[in-house]
């Protein structure tokens, strides 16, 4: 346990074909359960290169002999959206600083919730993201920090900056179920919003390589054949995933059971759906195999 990993990936060479093999990167494991990288958030310091890494010297998390799920009925939900960190993260929250901006310091505001007659509160994106994505290169927002998460480095890995004081990804994934358990000791449903139109790796103009890319960028990602096989970019942010393909399709349905069946979150917000209705052209479908 502890181990950090990742692969290298060689292959065909050939930009206009759509390869993007680099054998120098070191790449993160797509199914990575756990991701190590930075453990405190916005800060400039320490690793950025994100290894997947994993545990298997800890007890399974107890949940609990009396747990279940709320199991609230659709029509009963009074639903708060809301970002993790940025919930506690001022000194307003009245928090010690070690907790504010963490799993745990979001337990301390469950009574604030239940008094506003909250049952279910939806998270914006706590999947590993990037929020220093905007430091990569100068550009007109690279003073910024990607606050909201919509910049997914890793579909199965909770965010391990939201760790408290700095507790690095196993922290982060117990914290998270500790929090969830806690929710639904007050009856209060978790859902997640979840980013599978497009990830962290950005687009043509200024590519960045951290996983999918370098392993096989024509599977991951929507291309256009009729022009040099640039990326696709029906999501605004850059690539498009290609939900359709049969190995994203089961990465998309590999990531929604882990969440469930590990982190027990009662369902999902899916954003800019839309692009897991196309094809691998980008073109609209009928009956989308993920879908379905």
């Amino acid at each position: 346990s502890g181990v950090l990993y990742g692969y290298r990936v060689n292959g065909p060479q050939g930009w206009e074909q759509g390869h993007r093999f680099d054998s120098n990167i070191v790449l993160l494991d797509p199914y990575a359960k756990l991701v190590s990288g930075r453990n405190y958030f916005g800060l400039d310091k320490g690793p950025s290169q994100p290894f997947g890494t994993y545990d298997f010297d800890s007890s399974p998390f107890d949940w609990g002999a009396d747990y279940q799920l709320p199991n609230l009925p659709e029509t009963d939900l009074v639903i708060y959206e809301m970002n993790v960190r940025a919930f506690t993260a001022d000194e307003s929250s009245g928090l010690d600083p070690a907790v504010r901006g963490s799993y745990l310091g979001f337990i301390d505001k469950i009574p604030h919730l239940l008094e506003l007659g909250v049952n279910a509160v939806e998270l914006l994106p706590v999947f590993e993201f990037d929020e220093l994505e905007f430091k990569r290169y100068p550009n007109p927002r690279d003073h910024m920090v990607n606050t909201w998460g919509y910049s997914t480095i890793n579909f199965f890995a909770p965010m391990t900056r939201y760790a408290s004081a700095g507790g690095g990804p196993l922290a982060a994934s117990r914290e998270l179920k500790q929090m969830v358990k806690a929710l639904h000791k007050a009856g209060i449903e978790v859902i997640l919003d979840v980013v599978y139109n497009h990830t962290n790796e950005a687009d043509d103009a200024n590519p960045y390589v951290t996983s999918f890319r370098g392993i096989d960028n024509k599977v991951y990602y929507m291309l256009d054949p009729k022009n040099n096989s640039q990326l696709l970019n029906f999501s605004g942010c850059g690539n498009t995933l290609n939900c359709n393909h049969p190995v994203v399709m089961e990465l998309v349905l590999d990531s929604l059971r882990h969440w469930v069946k590990e982190y027990h979150i009662d369902g999902f917000r899916f954003d800019l759906a839309s692009v897991l209705c196309r094809g691998p052209d980008g073109s609209p479908l009928d009956a989308p195999p993920l879908i379905r």
